[in-house]
């Protein structure tokens, strides 16, 4: 597993890609090895991620008849959610490459897209954390995730961009790819589940 100083270089990486500085390429590992090792990026969410469960789960239960109880399977059920939610796009970024033509650039959509799922994870956690000490604060909370939902898609389409070469279209084919498949599956998922109220 990456330590912190490899995954805080990662970071910086990304960041400066984010900018438009291609110098950022050179903060990533792009090769074989690099590819596999990003996917570690998923135990790094876990923390960010958890808090996000919880909160969930105290929805969950507050919108449920009292005396309702969730146990390990619900957890079981949020982690299946996320992790198909997190690689169905990197399946539908490679079933697609050649067909679109942009295979060059799969390695590297595939490495930036699970480190920068760090930072968006325990961002996307704050709001959750709130919710968890401040009763009553949804109104706070939806504000602050509607904001973090829509720099991220910000982010990530000019990270595809850069990656791209700045064709623009395609970035912005890759950032729906990356967004609306994921959403419309996780939304399927925890209605199958039994994860949203009823």
């Amino acid at each position: 597993m990456p330590l912190l100083e490899e995954v805080l270089a990662y970071i910086k990486g990304l960041w400066l890609l984010i900018q438009g500085n291609g110098e950022g390429f050179r903060w990533l590992d792009f090769s074989e090895s690099g590819l596999w090792r990003s996917f570690a990026a998923m135990l790094w969410c876990l923390p960010a991620i958890a808090v996000t469960w919880a909160s969930w789960r105290l929805y969950y239960l507050s919108a449920m008849p009292s005396g309702t109880t969730v146990g390990f399977g619900f957890v079981f059920k949020l982690l299946v959610v996320d992790l198909v939610s997190w690689l169905l796009p990197l399946v539908l970024v490679f079933m697609l490459a050649r067909p679109l033509g942009f295979t060059t650039a799969v390695v590297p959509i595939i490495v930036t897209t699970n480190w920068l799922s760090v930072p968006l994870s325990y961002a996307m956690a704050v709001p959750a954390a709130i919710r968890l000490v401040i009763p009553g604060s949804e109104g706070l909370t939806s504000l602050i995730w509607l904001v973090l939902l829509f720099v991220s898609i910000g982010v990530l389409f000019r990270l595809m961009r850069i990656i791209t070469g700045n064709q623009t279209l395609l970035a912005t084919a890759l950032t729906a790819l990356f967004l609306l498949p994921s959403m419309m599956m996780g939304e399927f998922l925890q209605r199958f589940f039994g994860l949203i109220p009823s």
